[in-house]
């Protein structure tokens, strides 16, 4: 028996030897193949590999033949080569005390499963992965990428090899290459997680869309790692072996024969050779940090996923919001700020219930005094906080304390402790802060609306503008202020209307001071023009009425406003700011006039105003070219250009909006130097004289 047992352990051996050396002769060829490709790729390499073949081969004292006469004609680095593996069962034997270890023959199913996963790895999905993980890997630093463009990128990349493209065209089928691309990157995903996909649809087809990627992971997709992953493996089970079995060595087998010493290179993806994407001599992609083999850390066991990792991540993905979720979030989200946001109506009425000048409530100082706040502040000047003063009577006695009543001592003439009172006395006084307290502070008078130049009477003027945007500080003060806004009265109109909110919010009243407004309304406008008014500090006092007539002067009964009834007539509301000096009882609240271009108002209303205001600065608000009046400053956004007269006026335009041209550019003189003369008689009416 034990004879018999030796001749099995002798015959495992030689079975050994030969696969080893078939295995040998395998890699020997193919790394001829790729040194004949590097030769189309860099000339001159041959050369360089053959000085240090010769040297290597004079320190071994072997035989040397130069690369040039054993290199193949035309290299076949397309096919990968099928490398036996070296089968071992390392089945110890603890009861036997021999050194020798029986080896087991490698059964007919081992060998089946290992050629079936070699043509597997050998595949079109297996070159298709290696082509898409350097895609990936190329990406320093990595941005999120779909699988349309990855496909782009493969297919413009012209180091690709014909075999390469055809893997892409094989996988893809009928559904073109993307679907090749897309399996790939699921399968690499499935396999090692090395890659974080998400799903998107455009134009009703799904997409892969490649959001992360782990670079450690994603180099096992190289065929160059996976051949270093095998020859590491399959090394260390020759070395076990030939130190437990047969004790020969292996270090002789490339020196035999004429043949080269070994010299490792890597060759393409799914092709064994070396290809030229970007390879260096030891396989690793440009821009991708990994260490040389000889160097290689022992790879991190990784823990394997279980069921409750796969059920966890499901979750995580069922919980995150999909695309159109997000839009409807954030959709919400500006509605909820908008409902929140409070109208230009809810802002006034708030305003109303402040304070006048600010909140008037004032703390009391921790002090008490201001002595002793000075004296802890260590200033010369105390807080700005309210301060107590110690009434220090001639019966008091300040070594007592305070009185524990204070201010509600009964007998404050005859008690010895101390009181208090407010202390409202400057803690500065005027003549430190360089005042002369003799002169007392004059109140300063309400601005009065501002009279016409000679200039302005005679010409009219007029600004192209967005009323809700332009500084109307500029303009200066106005006597008389119209304005016929384009309310929204819900109904079709031949020109754009402005909103509520934005009325309410019009700067007017940084035009008056002292002065009448006479504000257009129509229908459902009645009630938020008086609210305007309100709003921007005006009282109203009268309301005009236009009765509208035809061209027979007849009144019209087909008029194009009104809900509910024909309207033959408009509104105009009175509102007065301040006290301003008008003439009062000259006019009616009527006027007949006829009808012409859509909004423009009766000549009428311009000689009535006239009269009740004469020559004071009269700005008509929302005017178009129709309206412009000599005396009168109109702005609206119907308007030609900018057209200014008054000197002051253009300067402070041109130093407002200096990029717009104004019209003319020479403004008129004023031919008579006499001043205008007001005589303002007590009884409150204000008469004009005429400049002699």
């Amino acid at each position: 028996m034990e004879g018999q047992s030796n001749e099995d352990s002798i015959s495992a051996i030689k079975e050994m030897k030969q696969q080893l050396e078939s295995r040998a002769e395998t890699l020997h060829t193919t790394q001829l193949d790729i040194i004949a490709s590097l030769e189309t790729l860099a000339p001159g390499i041959v050369s360089s590999l053959d000085l240090s073949l010769k040297t290597i081969s004079a320190f071994n004292d072997k035989p040397y033949t130069p690369l040039s006469q054993i290199l193949p004609s035309k290299p076949n680095c397309l096919i990968k080569p099928h490398i036996p593996k070296f089968p071992l069962d390392n089945n110890n034997n603890s009861n036997n005390n021999n050194s020798k270890v029986p080896v087991s023959k490698p059964s007919p199913t081992r060998e089946l499963e290992r050629s079936s996963l070699l043509d597997e790895s050998g595949g079109p999905l297996s070159v298709v992965r290696s082509m898409v993980a350097v895609c990936l890997l190329e990406r320093v630093p990595f941005n999120p990428i779909d699988s349309s463009t990855v496909l782009r990128k493969l297919e413009n990349d012209s180091s690709a090899t014909v075999a390469e493209r055809a893997a892409l065209r094989e996988l893809g089928g009928e559904s073109g290459a993307i679907l090749a691309v897309e399996m790939a990157l699921r399968s690499i995903a499935e396999d090692n997680g090395s890659v974080e996909l998400e799903e998107f649809v455009v134009s009703g087809k799904s997409r892969v869309m490649v959001m992360n990627i782990d670079r450690t992971r994603l180099l096992r997709e190289l065929p160059e790692t996976k051949q270093l992953n095998e020859g590491n493996s399959n090394s260390t089970e020759v070395g076990r072996s030939v130190e437990s079995g047969g004790g020969f060595a292996v270090q002789d087998m490339w020196m035999g024969g004429g043949q080269p010493p070994p010299m490792m290179m890597m060759g393409p993806r799914g092709a064994g050779g070396m290809g030229p994407r970007g390879m260096g001599m030891i396989g690793v992609p440009r821009g991708v940090g990994v260490p040389p083999p000889m160097h290689r850390q022992v790879p991190t066991l990784v823990k394997p996923r279980t069921e409750e990792d796969d059920m966890k991540d499901l979750e995580a993905l069922l919980n995150k919001k999909s695309f159109k979720e997000m839009q409807k979030s954030k959709t919400g989200e500006e509605l909820l700020d908008l409902i929140h946001r409070p109208t230009a109506k809810e802002t006034a009425v708030a305003a109303k219930f402040k304070s006048k000048g600010g909140s008037q409530v004032k703390e009391y100082c921790s002090a008490l005094t201001k002595e002793d706040c000075r004296r802890q502040s260590g200033s010369f000047i105390a807080c700005d906080k309210v301060h107590f003063r110690r009434i220090i009577a001639a019966h008091t006695d300040v070594n007592l304390g305070d009185c524990s009543f204070l201010d509600t001592c009964r007998h404050m003439k005859t008690c010895k402790y101390v009181h208090y009172e407010l202390d409202s006395t400057p803690d500065v006084s005027s003549m430190m802060m360089g005042q002369n307290s003799l002169t007392p502070q004059k109140s300063l008078k309400p601005q009065s609306a501002h009279y016409c130049s000679e200039v302005e009477l005679g010409e009219p003027q007029w600004i192209n503008c967005d009323i809700r945007s332009f500084r109307m500080d500029i303009l200066g003060q106005f006597g008389v202020i119209m304005a016929d806004p384009p309310w929204d009265i819900h109904m079709e109109l031949p020109y754009g209307t402005m909103a509520d909110d934005e009325m309410r919010t019009l700067n007017v009243p940084a035009l008056q001071t002292d002065g009448l407004i006479f504000l257009w309304v129509t229908g459902r406008a009645m009630e938020l023009g008086r609210e305007c008014l309100d709003l921007w500090g005006y009282t109203r006092i009268e309301e005009i009425i236009w009765v509208k007539t035809n061209q027979l002067q007849r009144i019209i009964r087909t008029g194009r406003t009104g809900h509910w009834l024909n309207h033959s007539k408009e509104h105009c509301l009175v509102g007065v700011k301040g006290n301003p000096e008008v003439n009062r009882n000259i006019d009616t609240d009527v006027i007949v006039a006829e009808v012409r271009e859509t909004s423009r108002k009766p000549d009428e209303m311009y000689a009535m105003l006239e009269r009740v205001s004469p020559r004071t600065r009269k700005l008509e608000l929302f005017a178009r070219m129709h309206n412009v009046k000599a005396g009168w400053l109109s702005l609206g956004n119907q308007l030609q250009g900018v057209r200014l007269v008054d000197e002051g006026l253009r300067a402070r335009f041109k130093a407002g909006y200096p990029d717009v041209d104004v019209q003319p550019t020479s403004p008129p003189r004023v031919t008579s130097s006499t001043p205008m003369e007001v005589d303002i008689k007590p009884s409150g009416g204000t008469h004009f004289a005429e400049p002699t």
